[in-house]
């Protein structure tokens, strides 16, 4: 077959149009690019909760690590001395880290300070002993760490030197490998729930004293995930949408793009595009020989053969009790098919395609590599990439070591080989959400080096003279999702727990506007955030961000509380600090005259809480309703001093016997119980049901009782917008119209969160039920006896608080019905029930 006639850039980058899967397993993608923002001061000296830890205080210099000891202890801290590896160790750092965990007893945090030397002191290999040194402590750690229910106790803080704004300041970045620290603080969680951590990036001027005292005043005050401090000023980072520059050069025929890896997945996807559109060579690579159809013949299997002859492989393996070893040589043998398929499909298309044998971790091989290109070079994609998904205990050094020198050693070489040629028209690293975010369990060491890979190319592109750079080379990273089941995915459904995939053409449409913008930096390209998230991982999620999802990720932190004791998929127990300051919806409702909390804010803080508590790939559970609800209405004054009300909240969930999830819950507040519930949740969607009005005879206008003293509940329609209610003459039903509110009007949070029950239409509910049972108690000013609040069952659609609900209830108030009405007696959606509402 003949090469196709190049296409025009504008039909290259033109937008691909995708149908995207109705499970929103492939969602669209948005760019955002990261920037430090000043951020808030801590409070001066050395944080309280630092007393009575036992906390190790790992590599660094000894000026350095003395210092912080000092602060530590002068807080009440104990602290124990890892020191760094012997000069030209790389081995022995389990027995050491075991050994001081031992003396210990027992270990609450480690201040890591790693690679201290700068770059150009401690080159491009200067990584490798001190990494595993903080592998082998964290592993030694890790049995008394992984069954730790307390949510505060155990934390990871490293300090890393990137210029105090993590890289992204128009800074001098001392030690870009400190990004490995970075991206392994930020998976760890993943390994261990309860690990609390935070990434203290600081500059070369800070003094040994003034680290200690930073890093004093870090701990136990957890938030943002990373922070700098540079001039005076403390930093966190901050995502914002941007769209690439315009393209400023594309591939003309014949020029030729060098690519580590690439001979498979979304390397191969890029390479084909670039080869296809604009008749470039590409060279891609792999550590392996081009595979040989006349030494394997398996290489030239249908589909159907090759699973065939799979099945009998490992039937053989399992009679010869070799399983684990036949199963890696069935995957190596996959992957070498996929190389021959995709180098044959080329070669058939008339594409330049070129397949070289190249360790991407061998200076000369790459350098050799590189050669390949001749004098048409025009671009770079680093593409490499090696992931073992194994757990913390099980990582060995040679793992490790493999997962990072392909990515962080592949790109220095790279870039020592391009170093003497004209500048290119694009150099650019595949990343992935692992680094930023940290990725699944099992990929500690493979997030740890796509964090370096982005700093690393922060390093490269910035201006002015870096420690360790021998000229300036623009260089673009792009972190990506999971691709739609293409690429080194060893379990696809697993990834969508954590994040939408990117659909292949979209990919490939980002991809090469990256490349032909001349751009630098780091871009992060986002789909939507799954369900698979910690307590201690949310909190690292900036709040004032442009991350698609921002609202029900801040509404998620907002209503998590502090925790306090967590254990994934059975219990988690927070507290709940909310000012009445903050609060204007405590002005709106009053118990017995005074401030209090609304009861439907109080339902949102419950039913929060089953979210955290879901079973393990509880996935397809949904909530279904929430019974047995019992409210301490005295309990609700916050006073008229407008007070802090500090609530504790504990949830646990248990199976019941008809297969549904149940969570119990309790909202506790200074030891006194304040409301109890149990949430339940069933498999699947739940099916809609449909309603026809109940028929009305005369509606007349209902008296609306003001505000008592005592124990009576008033409402003064500031903050919720109270519905005019009516009663039928004939049957006593009361009918009224919730309009949809805004939690702005609620709460003082930015963002404000949103809330999964539909308040405004709630508190409109519960004022029509008191009104209709104690009306006459309210006037006589007697309903200082009414104490409780009980609901026997309250359940609600997720369109409940889109628009306005017509409230149906009986004449008592104790049974209502909610509609999204369409036209009178004809059916209407049923958004909202409530059975057995009572005062007592």
């Amino acid at each position: 077959m003949t090469l196709k006639e190049p296409i025009t850039l504008a039909e290259a980058l033109a937008p691909p149009v995708v149908d995207y899967p109705q499970d929103g397993s492939v969602r669209p993608v948005r760019r955002h690019v990261w920037e430090p923002v000043e951020t808030a001061a801590l409070p001066p000296g050395a944080a309280p909760g630092l007393r009575g830890r036992s906390i190790a205080v790992v590599g660094g210099r000894e000026a350095t690590a003395a210092a912080v000891a000092a602060a530590l202890t002068a807080a009440g801290a104990a602290v124990h001395r890892l020191a760094p590896p012997a000069e030209g160790q790389l081995g022995g750092f389990a027995e050491a880290a075991a050994a001081l965990f031992a003396a210990a007893g027992r270990i609450d945090g480690i201040v890591d300070l790693n690679l201290e030397e700068p770059f150009d002191r401690s080159g491009p290999d200067g990584w490798e002993a001190p990494f595993r040194q903080t592998v082998a402590m964290l592993q030694a750690c890790f049995a008394d760490w992984i069954t730790e229910t307390d949510a505060v106790r155990l934390f990871y803080l490293p300090v890393t030197w990137l210029g105090g704004r993590m890289g992204f300041g128009a800074d001098r970045v001392e030690q870009p490998l400190g990004g490995l620290w970075a991206g392994l603080a930020k998976g760890l969680p993943r390994e261990v729930p309860n690990c609390n951590i935070r990434i203290l990036d600081l500059t070369a001027e800070h003094s040994a004293e003034e680290i200690g005292e930073l890093v004093s005043r870090e701990l136990y005050r957890w938030g943002a995930f990373e922070i700098g401090h540079h001039g005076g000023r403390r930093y966190s980072l901050r995502a914002r949408h941007a769209q690439p520059a315009p393209p400023v050069r594309a591939l003309r025929p014949g020029d030729t793009v060098v690519m580590s890896g690439g001979g498979r997945g979304i390397g191969y996807a890029l390479a084909r595009s670039l080869a296809e559109e604009f008749g470039a060579r590409v060279v891609v690579s792999g550590r392996g020989a081009v595979p040989d159809p006349a030494a394997v013949p398996a290489l030239e299997f249908d589909e159907r053969e090759f699973r065939r002859y799979r099945d009998e492989r490992l039937r053989e393996a399992v009679a010869a009790r070799r399983v684990p070893q036949v199963r890696g040589e069935l995957e190596k043998l996959a992957q070498d098919r996929e190389l021959w398929a995709n180098l044959a499909s080329a070669r058939e298309d008339g594409l330049r395609i070129d397949y070289v044998q190249c360790d991407i971790t061998d200076p000369g091989q790459v350098a050799r590599l590189v050669d390949e290109a001749g004098d048409r070079l025009a671009g770079v994609v680093h593409n490499a990439g090696v992931d073992v998904p194994v757990r913390l205990p099980g990582k060995t050094e040679q793992i490790v070591s493999l997962v990072v020198r392909v990515k962080v050693g592949g790109f220095l070489n790279l870039l020592r080989a391009v170093a003497d040629r004209p500048p290119l028209a694009f150099f650019c690293s595949v990343g992935s959400l692992t680094g930023r975010w940290g990725g699944m369990v099992g990929q500690l060491d493979y997030g740890a080096a796509n964090e370096a890979l982005s700093r690393l190319g922060l390093w490269a592109s910035q201006d002015g003279e870096q420690s360790g750079r021998v000229r300036r080379t623009p260089v673009s990273t792009v972190c990506w999702p999971t691709w739609e089941r293409l690429g080194m995915i060893t379990n696809y459904e697993a990834t969508l727990r954590y994040m939408s995939a990117v659909d292949v053409r979209e990919g490939l449409h980002h991809w090469k506007r990256e490349l032909f913008s001349g751009g630098s930096g780091e871009s992060t390209f986002i789909g939507d955030v799954g369900p698979a998230m910690l307590p201690s991982v949310l909190r690292g999620y900036q709040q004032d961000t442009g991350l698609p999802g921002i609202e029900r990720l801040a509404a998620s932190r907002y209503y998590l509380g502090e925790p306090l004791d967590f254990r994934p998929y059975a219990a988690l127990t927070t507290e709940h600090r909310l000012p009445a300051g903050e609060l204007p919806c405590c002005d709106d409702f009053r118990v017995g005259g005074e401030p209090a909390l609304p009861v439907s804010l109080c339902l949102e803080y419950l039913r929060a809480a089953g979210d955290w508590v879901l079973p393990e790939n509880g996935d397809q559970l949904r909530f279904a309703e929430l019974r047995d609800l019992d409210v301490d209405l005295a309990e609700l004054r916050v006073g008229p001093g407008r007070r802090t009300a500090v609530l504790t909240r504990h949830a646990e969930g248990r199976w019941a016997p008809d297969g549904g999830w149940l969570v119990a819950v309790t909202l506790e507040r200074e030891g006194r119980r304040l409301a109890t519930a149990e949430l339940v949740y069933r498999a699947g969607e739940l099916p809609p049901e449909q309603a026809v009005l109940p028929p009305t005879g005369a509606l007349g206008a209902e008296d609306v009782a003001p505000p008592a003293p005592g124990g009576a509940l008033g409402w003064s329609g500031h903050a919720f917008r109270l519905a005019a209610w009516q009663r039928d003459a004939v049957g006593g039903r009361l009918y009224g119209r919730a309009e949809p509110g805004r939690t702005a009007d609620l709460l003082l949070a930015s963002p404000a969160p949103g809330s999964a029950l539909p308040l405004h239409q709630l508190e409109n509910l519960l004022r029509a039920a008191w009104l209709a049972q104690a009306p006459g108690a309210a006037a006589a000013g007697a309903a200082g006896s009414v104490r409780r609040l009980t609901v026997e069952r309250l359940s609600v659609t997720p369109s409940a608080g889109e628009g306005t609900v017509l409230l149906v209830g009986t004449p008592d108030g104790r049974d209502w019905t909610g509609y999204h009405p369409v036209e009178l007696f004809e059916p209407c959606p049923v958004v909202l029930r409530v059975t057995g509402l009572r005062h007592h």
